[in-house]
């Protein structure tokens, strides 16, 4: 052999092998884009929110604020002088409380009905009494009815004679000094401490009547008669004027003494988070107004709160499983990093640090095998062989033993070394790709794109050039495409851990927030119920039912439309949280995302 042929088995031979390793390696991927990346720790999750506590002394401190404003622009629109009034709130779901002149005495006009009924009440269920007892001729029933609903002041005047008359006092006073000892500790008062202004006449303030409608609303069945008799009082004044949306008891006080006005009432409020109001006013400039208006103004206030509040519930459970899965992970994760540090219970402990074996330098999903496998290390040896082998044929091809035995190793060397380069990304099932992308950055872009309503570029993302219909532009129906403005909306997700990676595929794990048109179903199909109600008030039954009594399509539909548009006030009231696995695929472009029937599912609106 010449020393040109020689110069070509050394060169052509390790050339040709990495040829064939390349033409046997997974489609798109280079031999030589494999290598061991020195990742950073993945990031963790933002941390959880501030504690409960905190959260809800930031957001009543601003609630607090925000009351009084709205208190004192409602009186300004009435050209209401702030002075002239004083006014309390309570929310039984939350706690929230707020006062305008809480601790003033005003005069409270027949509101003291209210507490002189409920020591009545008490006697009742103490056994003391019945509805049926007969006072001064009358039974008590007519006497609370009286009261209530027509403020009879008569038979007011009766209750606290027999009242005062229960008890004596030394030294002796009034039945009516008396009475007011009684109702006291009603009000939050001790009888024997309270401010003299207390006993000097028909006075309360704010404080008292929000305490004294707290007892009310908290008593139990003690007080259901009374309750219910003050939603049947004044069906349409004063605080119900206007408001008919919630269920409300209350009793107004009035009282005139020239050119004074006193025009009052309190009131138990059941919106969805119940409250307590009562406004005192004194000569206020359209006092009417201002009443039915402060209790729009509190049932809306009371609504928003109760929104609020969902919301935050919300936010916290999502903040305590984000941090149980980030607990889980940071648990496997080292789990993994001790599997790796010690493979098997023979194997000796690593180096201890403070007591405990040090951590491996990368996590788990990060390492790369060291040593080969079965299917490599065959191959290697196989290709070893066949130069060998390959050697010995071109020298019997040219009839010649002349082979130097140092270029032959030289050439088998140069082989194996070759081979053994483009080994790393094959000896594991596992690889990380040197171009740096990460899967994740890939999810992140592709949620953050629709969020964003950028669908075009989310359409970016995904695999074999799907798309997911998504044009940007909503239903020319009115209430198809509000339901779809909604659904967009509530897109909200939050990547969980790290990217997992498996040759040319890959999977992220993810939360995601949706509205959810399944959970919705049983409130729209009874509101669906409700509308069709509603519409054969106000239509002819020929419009919505058939001669068979049959519910023609068309009212079906307008009902269903209408019940529909309700619902989607409150959307947030259907929103669920799925997980799902996100897939992916390595292209020529980077790593794509497969649209899977699951992920379609979710972004729909019709989560598994």
């Amino acid at each position: 052999m010449n020393r040109r042929d020689r110069i070509k088995l050394i060169v052509t031979l390790p050339l040709s092998f990495l040829l064939l390793l390349t033409v046997l390696l997974p489609t798109g991927v280079s031999p030589l884009a494999f290598a061991e990346e020195e990742g950073s720790e993945a990031e963790l999750l933002p941390d959880a929110p501030e504690t409960a506590e905190e959260a809800g002394e930031a957001e009543n401190a601003e609630e607090t604020d925000d009351w009084e404003t709205r208190l004192l622009l409602m009186l300004q629109k009435r050209n209401a002088n702030p002075d002239t009034i004083a006014a309390g709130y309570y929310n039984f779901a939350t706690g929230e409380e707020h006062y305008y002149n809480g601790d003033e005495y005003r005069v409270s006009g027949s509101m003291y009905k209210v507490p002189l009924n409920m020591l009545f009440m008490d006697w009742i269920s103490e056994g003391k009494l019945t509805m049926d007892e007969l006072i001064s001729g009358y039974r008590y029933s007519e006497l609370l009815e009286g009261t209530i609903v027509n403020s009879d002041n008569n038979y007011a005047k009766i209750l606290w004679d027999y009242a005062g008359a229960t008890i004596e006092t030394d030294p002796p006073s009034t039945l009516y000094h008396r009475y007011r000892i009684l109702i006291a500790p009603l009000m939050g008062e001790d009888p024997e401490n309270v401010d003299d202004k207390y006993y000097e006449n028909n006075f309360f303030t704010p404080r008292q009547m929000i305490t004294c409608l707290r007892r009310l609303y908290d008593g139990g069945s003690r007080y259901d008669r009374l309750i219910e008799t003050m939603q049947r009082a004044e069906p349409e004044k004063y605080f119900k004027l206007h408001e008919r949306r919630y269920d409300i008891a209350h009793k107004y006080g009035w009282f005139a003494e020239d050119p004074i006005l006193y025009l009052n009432d309190c009131a138990l409020c059941f919106t969805d988070d119940p409250i307590a109001i009562v406004l005192f006013t004194t000569g206020t400039e359209n006092a009417y107004g201002v009443l039915a208006d402060y209790c729009t103004l509190m049932c809306e206030y009371a609504q928003e709160t109760h929104e609020k509040r969902l919301r935050q519930e919300q936010a916290e459970a999502e903040a305590i499983a984000a941090a149980e899965e980030r607990d889980r992970l940071e648990a496997e994760r080292k789990a993994k990093e001790e599997e790796i540090a010690s493979p098997d219970d023979s194997a000796s402990p690593g180096p201890e640090v403070n007591g405990e074996n040090r951590p491996a330098s990368k996590p788990a999903a990060e390492q790369v095998k060291r040593g080969l496998s079965a299917g490599p290390a065959l191959a290697l040896a196989l290709v070893m062989g066949f130069s060998l082998v390959g050697i010995i044929w071109f020298s019997l091809r040219h009839r010649t033993t002349n082979l130097a035995l140092q270029y032959a190793i030289a050439a088998v060397v140069l082989t194996a070394f070759t081979c053994m380069l483009c080994l790393p990304g094959v000896s594991g099932n596992s690889y990380i790709v040197s171009s740096g992308e990460d899967p994740a950055d890939t999810v992140e872009a592709f949620f953050r794109a629709l969020t964003e309503g950028d669908y075009a570029a989310a359409d970016g993302y995904l695999a074999n050039g799907a798309s997911l219909g998504l044009s940007g532009s909503l239903p020319s129906d009115t209430v198809r495409g509000a339901a779809m403005e909604a659904l967009e909306r509530s897109w909200s997700y939050r990547l969980l851990g790290n990217s997992s990676v498996e040759k040319t595929s890959a999977w992220q794990e993810l939360q995601l927030q949706v509205l959810d048109f399944d959970a919705m179903t049983p409130d729209l199909e009874r509101e669906t119920r409700e509308q069709l109600l509603a519409m054969g008030r106000t239509m002819a039954r020929s419009q919505i039912y058939d001669e068979n009594g049959n519910c023609l399509p068309e009212a079906a539909a307008l009902a269903y439309d209408r019940a529909m548009e309700k619902l989607l006030e409150t959307p947030q009231n259907y929103y669920s949280s799925v997980g799902l696995r996100i897939q992916l695929v390595q292209t020529r472009d980077g790593w794509k995302i497969v649209p899977t029937e699951a992920l379609l599912r979710a972004l729909s609106g019709n989560p598994d």
